[in-house]
């Protein structure tokens, strides 16, 4: 077994290049650039997710309350992922010293152990929403049984990440002699096999979460917009377990930054970039089934499919006393509100061609009246083209 003292006299006598070009992953503008990008675009997509639930439709639950945390640490572990950047994070190990050297270690401790809490936290919020969809049957108990598995892996996950030494300073403090195992690097062998474990596990559980839905693909009678819309949904939980395969296999192919040698600041900004996207993308997915249908509800609001032309023409004017004396509600009448936008979206005629509809205000249509006088509405419709506002 080599522990870690053992691992740094190897790299002594072996050194690293200290001038060699640094790969694109280990750079400070990718390193900085994606994580923000990603941590801005995860908000957006929870604050819009949050607004629906309490203003528009005011059913928040505690799906809401455990995304909003999963967030909440998310920004946590971004944050310290861009002080690590300057802490050595991208650099050879060997070279930074002492002094920074421990800080990246506290970095890396609050970062690495918060993406494990909230891995755990936005399956739990996942779970909890299903529950508003399978309200009884098989599959709400297989949702129950999802969330007491998720509970215990994110528990006992969190307690080995969060306590990997004693006393915890033992994990960046590696000169106090402390008692460490797992992720507290008391031998590489174990430190290796944690890290291939819960990504492992993460990864596993993601599908089996991501894919729970698709029951609702046999709903009869589903609408192609419906299906659509899950199809875009599931696909974007692809690319999460994707991201979350790419992330192992990164940790496989360089032993959690242990091979070819021991060099945890050098090799590991592949596997944080990948953490980074990984969990925003998930909290991206979680949001977009609450955000998107009211997003897209609007915009067919404002995207008129008709433009509408009204022409008035009045063969012999009357006086209103005459249009008073006349009126009278009857079939056939030309009504309209205010908020429906039914009238816009509906398509009189198959081809898309011309519409054209008279209406007679005021007079019966089929007397000789309504030919010599009254006030004739000419309403004339056709399709707007796909390019005009």
């Amino acid at each position: 077994m080599s522990s870690f003292q053992e691992l740094i006299m190897s790299v002594i006598l072996n050194p690293p290049d200290e001038n060699e070009p640094l790969p694109l992953s280990n750079r400070k503008a990718t390193i900085l650039g994606t994580t923000i990008t990603f941590l801005i675009a995860s908000w957006i997509a929870v604050l819009f997710r949050l607004w629906v639930r309490f203003r528009i439709v005011r059913e928040p639950g505690l799906d809401d309350a455990f995304i909003l945390l999963a967030a909440m640490t998310n920004t946590v572990a971004s944050t310290c992922v861009c002080l690590s950047v300057y802490h050595g994070l991208g650099q050879h190990m060997l070279y930074l010293g002492i002094p920074k050297m421990e800080g990246f270690l506290v970095l890396f401790y609050i970062e690495h152990n918060v993406y494990i809490t909230e891995t755990a936290l936005i399956k739990v919020s996942l779970l909890l929403q299903y529950f508003r969809i399978f309200k009884a049957g098989i599959m709400r108990k297989i949702c129950i049984g999802l969330l007491v598995l998720v509970s215990l892996w994110g528990l006992g996950f969190s307690i080995v990440g969060w306590f990997p030494c004693f006393p915890v300073r033992g994990f960046w403090q590696r000169t106090i002699g402390a008692k460490c195992y797992g992720f507290g690097f008391g031998n590489v062998q174990s430190f290796i096999a944690m890290f291939k474990a819960h990504s492992a596990s993460n990864m596993v559980l993601d599908f089996i979460i991501f894919l729970t839905p698709l029951v609702l693909f046999r709903t009869p009678h589903l609408r192609v917009k419906n299906v659509l819309a899950m199809t875009g949904v599931f696909a974007f939980g692809a690319i999460v377990v994707s991201t979350s395969v790419w992330r192992l296999y990164s940790i496989v192919a360089h032993r959690a930054a242990t091979y070819p040698y021991l060099d945890i600041t050098w090799f590991s900004p592949t596997m944080v970039i990948l953490t980074c996207i990984e969990i925003n993308l998930a909290l991206i997915c979680a949001s977009m089934p609450i955000f998107w249908p009211v997003i897209e509800k609007s915009f067919a609001s404002i995207l008129v499919s008709y433009e509408l032309e009204i022409v008035e023409e009045r063969v012999d004017d009357h006086g209103l006393a005459y249009e008073l004396e006349h009126m009278r509600d009857r079939e056939g009448s030309v009504k309209s509100s205010a908020t429906s936008t039914r009238e816009l979206t509906q398509h009189d005629d198959e081809d898309g061609d011309m519409a054209r509809k008279v209406y007679t205000v005021g007079l019966d249509p089929l007397s000789e009246k309504a030919r010599t006088t009254g006030l004739v509405t000419d309403v004339r419709s056709k399709p707007k083209p796909k390019w005009e506002l």
